[in-house]
């Protein structure tokens, strides 16, 4: 028996807003802590210093 799920999306044009829920909400701390960050990485995902 298989089941169907219906998937939507809507194109989000707020580059701006998506970045700052990602950075306050901390996705990138926790994606470098699952995959580790390199030697050299002088930058987070964010562009950050």
């Amino acid at each position: 028996m298989s089941s169907t799920q219906e998937i939507g999306f809507q194109n989000i044009n707020h580059l701006g807003i998506i970045a700052g829920i990602v950075d306050e909400i901390g996705i990138v701390k926790i994606i470098d802590q699952l995959l580790g960050t390199h030697v050299q990485k002088h930058a987070t995902a964010c562009g950050r210093l």
